[in-house]
């Protein structure tokens, strides 16, 4: 049974006044929250943060259900999100307060390999990286919706307290809202998410050369001693 289906509904400014008096109860025990709030129609407006939120539009045209977290996320009810390598941590205050834990499965070897030698030689500096100002053809590749830097459906493994066994949650829909508003800000965060470091695709990974004496000696017509 879904959660929607035997939870009370509560209006608009009722979520808004139950977020801001626990949001008070909260900071009155000297717990510390990094509230989100977003209340603008396009929820991003950098680079890296509209990507994210495109992704999130790409997963709910294929039927991932993210509607609900954006009207929580616009009611000030995303009380605490954090950030942190491959997860995602919130406290999204609706009937109830509720925890949510979002793990991220981090890129693997091959991925983060192919998505470096696309990038190789086309991206100035770092700081280009981080505000997507590169090739077209690069960001096309770091963007695919299918094989790119953001995540897909299946990359996201979600955990909320409340009973609904929907995945996402609303809850949980508004905690990623909320960390795109954050990598909106600090791009940086992305590449938190997906466990790798921005400069890892600024080069592939050099490859060792493996020489044999034998052969060049052969070739050259001298004796080659190159040691261990």
């Amino acid at each position: 049974m879904s959660y929607d289906e035997f939870a009370p509904r509560l209006r608009a400014a009722d979520l808004k006044k139950l977020a801001e008096a626990r949001q008070a109860e909260l900071l009155a025990d000297g717990v510390e929250l990094h509230p989100v709030q977003n209340t603008t129609r396009k929820l991003a407006t950098h680079f890296w943060g509209s990507a994210w939120m495109k992704q999130l539009a790409h997963c709910e045209s294929g039927g991932m259900c993210l509607a609900p977290g954006r009207t929580l996320l616009r009611h000030g009810c995303v009380l605490d999100v954090r950030i942190s390598r491959c997860c995602i941590t919130a406290l999204v205050s609706a009937e109830e307060l509720f925890e949510i834990e979002l793990h991220l499965a981090p890129l693997d070897d091959e991925h983060l390999a192919e998505l470096a030698r696309s990038c190789s030689g086309h991206i100035d500096s770092l700081l280009s990286l981080l505000e997507g100002k590169v090739d077209t053809a690069v960001l096309e590749q770091l963007c695919h919706p299918e094989t790119g830097l953001l995540p897909t459906p299946a990359d996201w493994q979600m955990r909320c307290s409340c009973p609904d066994w929907a995945e996402p949650c609303p809850h949980a829909a508004a905690a990623i809202y909320a960390a795109g508003c954050l990598i909106d800000a600090e791009p940086a965060l992305l590449f938190t998410l997906r466990g790798i470091e921005p400069a890892q695709l600024l080069s592939p990974p050099e490859k060792s050369v493996e020489l044999d004496s034998a052969h060049l000696s052969a070739m050259f017509g001298i004796e080659l001693d190159l040691g261990d």
